[in-house]
């Protein structure tokens, strides 16, 4: 990771802390007039590619393309939110915050996230600010882009938002954006997979999402399988199991072990066999006894 000036860890955590409690109460925010929320939230592209061509700052200052954080390797997790805003994008970040810390994925080796400002004002020293103070609550080394923040101008913003579906809007009024809370995440190759379009995101969810936006590349046996027997509903907003699946998986599990078993008894057969066929031939004449 850069060297940055970091404050301890601890810090860290009470700056978010505080962060969340002195902001106005959530439902101040989130509950807002039709005029506010219209036309605001998630137009799904699954299966859609994201652009690759679109210009971004990191948060020390150096130009990137969006094509830049895909690395055919890692599956990335897209988080949307500006840098000022006054709770909900940091009631995500918190979050976000919270999976990463549960999980059992170290970001960075096996997955990136990418957190981009939708609010073209948003600076370079607020990206810096804000990666800083998430990769501090972080319990683990993310090295250089495992959680990385970006600004970008109006164009490659609009470009990057319509790509992926979300939909915000500019409150004059307050200076502030209606927005929704959605994570989304997206293959290694650029093309998105899924969506989280809520402010919970438990880190076994999350972990299924990125297991199925690596199809399967990253993970143990174990994750692989799990991939298998659940499924994202978009009707309760959660993973659910695959009920026929999971019955696969036990009528296979109970045709190996009956192979099992009758592989064990054929070769207990056997050794019962050749052990009654060498006290058989103990009598014959390999045995040093005449029967003349």
């Amino acid at each position: 990771m850069h060297a940055l000036a970091r404050p301890s860890r601890l810090l860290a955590g009470v700056t978010l802390a505080w962060a969340s409690l002195s902001a106005p109460s959530a439902a101040q925010v989130l509950h807002k007039s039709i005029d506010e929320i219209e036309d605001v939230g998630i137009t799904e592209h699954r299966g859609e590619p994201i652009p690759m061509d679109l210009e971004f700052t990191d948060a020390f200052g150096r130009t990137v393309k969006s094509g830049d954080w895909f690395d055919g390797e890692r599956p990335v997790v897209l988080v949307p939110a500006y840098f000022d805003c006054p709770l909900l994008c940091t009631l995500v970040l918190n979050r976000v915050q919270e999976a990463l810390n549960r999980m059992d994925w170290t970001a960075g080796e096996d997955f990136r996230v990418v957190t981009f400002s939708f609010d073209f004002r948003n600076t370079t020293e607020m990206a810096r600010e804000k990666q800083e103070l998430y990769l501090l609550g972080y319990n683990r080394d993310a090295g250089e882009d495992g959680w990385t923040f970006h600004t970008g101008p109006v164009e490659s913003i609009r470009a990057l938002c319509e790509a992926i579906g979300y939909r915000y809007k500019f409150l004059p009024e307050r200076s502030e954006f209606s927005h929704p809370a959605a994570l989304i995440f997206v293959t290694p190759e650029g093309v998105i997979n899924n969506y989280m379009e809520k402010l919970e995101y438990p880190h076994r969810e999350v972990k299924l999402a990125l297991t199925e936006a690596a199809d399967g590349k990253i993970g143990t046996i174990f994750d692989r399988v799990a991939q298998f027997c659940f499924y994202w509903d978009p009707k309760t907003g959660q993973y659910s199991m695959r009920v026929f699946n999971i019955m696969r998986i036990g009528a296979m599990g109970g045709a190996v072990l009956l192979l099992s078993f009758i592989g064990v008894q054929i070769v207990l057969r056997r050794r019962k066999d050749r052990a009654i066929g060498e006290g058989n031939g103990s009598l014959g004449p390999d045995n040093g006894i005449s029967v003349a």
